[in-house]
């Protein structure tokens, strides 16, 4: 399934901000500043990996790893990267298996 990138940065920044949103940006979002790209990288990463047959624990993994990567504490298992998951698996039109 091949994605409208128009389409589908809008539908992942929902979902970063909306759900996943872990340095704590949805009033900067959602007030217009200058952070709406934050995520994007991480998301797009994630997104291509559940597009490409990842299952919902890749996806979490690939998550905290980003949170790593921007400095946040390594963490264990948290239920936002799981709903994470499951919305970008939904995305990628693939169905959810637990």
């Amino acid at each position: 399934m091949t994605h409208d990138m128009r389409n589908l940065l809008p539908e992942l920044r929902k979902i970063g901000f909306g759900t996943w949103d872990p340095l704590g940006l949805m009033s900067a979002w959602r007030d217009g500043e200058a952070v709406a790209d934050e995520y994007d990288r991480y998301l797009l990463h994630a997104f291509s990996a559940a597009a490409n047959g990842a299952d919902a624990g890749s996806i979490c993994a690939l998550l905290r790893e980003a949170e790593v990567q921007m400095g946040l504490e390594a963490a264990g298992p948290d239920p936002r990267r799981e709903k994470v998951a499951d919305q970008l698996l939904t995305l990628s039109g693939r169905a959810i298996a637990r």
